[in-house]
């Protein structure tokens, strides 16, 4: 079943490859470079900001905006792409069935194709993430590593098993190719947005700083900011406003706004999750999306044994 397994896929385990081992060798490239020609100072800056850096900035501008649409949902692709095919095109084409005349159970022939490509995607992904770690390092002491939160090891290679595992199932539900890709794409988002947006922010209560003792400290990561009154009331920036009589325009607020509401007594109060909780974040992230790819892979098992194929 392996070299069976290895045979069918090995085009698009490729593929992935190339495309991971691809990012993380331009990661390689571009830090190394940075790191012989710039200053420590510089070097921070370029990699948190990314702004005229001379020579690196094309290149530091083109990353940013691939970390803000394409690198998120790479493992949606990977389910869509590698996880969805795996059982539906057999299903489609009825060849399931000649492996299991062969005293191969559907439990064996479902477990040695996840295993084998599930590993492939774990391998590949991590390698990407360790890049992109020592590309990120130098920038840590003023920028966290909550800023490089999505790209890191463990919950990156996490994230890719699980879209992995979801484009399995979704195809095996679906058992048609084309309808599997999109159902995997859509499940992930609808799974991975949420998770980012709202549970993450949470896994641990996060400390309440005024905006001077933040800047003080160390760096974090603040999921969001209020601003007290001195009576003890919380709002948020437009709320603050209107309540400090403040005139403002409706959907901005410069730096006169906010010098006129401190001057109201008005104090910013920033919820962080402090940068010394990041490892125990990022294993708990990791852990969420096992679980789910785990629970993925469980129900595909459930459908193969009770579901006419």
């Amino acid at each position: 079943m392996i070299w069976l397994t290895w045979r069918q896929h090995r085009l698009m385990v490729a593929l992935v490859g190339a495309v991971l081992i691809g990012f993380a060798t331009w990661f390689l490239l571009l830090g190394n470079g940075m790191r012989d020609w710039l200053g420590r100072a510089e070097l921070v800056d370029c990699i948190g900001i990314g702004i005229d850096c001379g020579e690196w900035t094309s290149s530091l501008s083109m990353l940013s905006n691939l970390q803000g649409t394409l690198l998120p949902v790479l493992p949606a692709l990977i389910g869509a792409f590698l996880g969805a095919p795996m059982l539906t095109r057999e299903i489609e084409q009825r060849t399931f069935r000649y492996a299991w005349t062969q005293g191969i159970s559907r439990e064996h022939w479902l477990f040695s194709k996840v295993f084998l490509l599930g590993g492939a995607v774990a391998v590949l992904s991590t390698v990407f993430s360790a890049a992109y770690v020592w590309y990120f390092q130098p920038a840590v002491p003023e920028w966290s590593w909550f800023e490089a939160f999505g790209m890191v090891l463990p919950s990156f290679p996490a994230t890719c098993v699980f879209g992995f595992a979801l484009g399995v199932l979704a195809g095996t539900v679906t058992k048609h190719l084309l309808v599997g890709m999109a159902l995997s794409l859509v499940g992930f988002l609808a799974v991975f947005l949420p998770v980012v947006a709202w549970l993450r922010p949470h896994y641990m209560s996060p400390q309440r700083l005024t905006a001077d003792e933040y800047y003080r400290g160390p760096r974090g990561w603040v999921t969001e900011s209020v601003y007290r009154s001195p009576e003890g009331e919380e709002f948020d920036i437009f709320g603050a406003l209107r309540a400090s009589g403040v005139p403002h325009a409706p959907n901005s607020v410069g730096s006169a706004e906010m010098d006129q509401l401190s001057a109201a007594g008005y104090t910013r109060i920033l919820l962080v999750q402090p940068g010394s909780r990041f490892w125990t974040f990022q294993f708990v992230d990791a852990g969420v999306f096992l679980v789910l790819g785990a629970a993925c892979i469980a129900l595909t098992c459930w459908l193969l044994r009770r579901k006419a194929i």
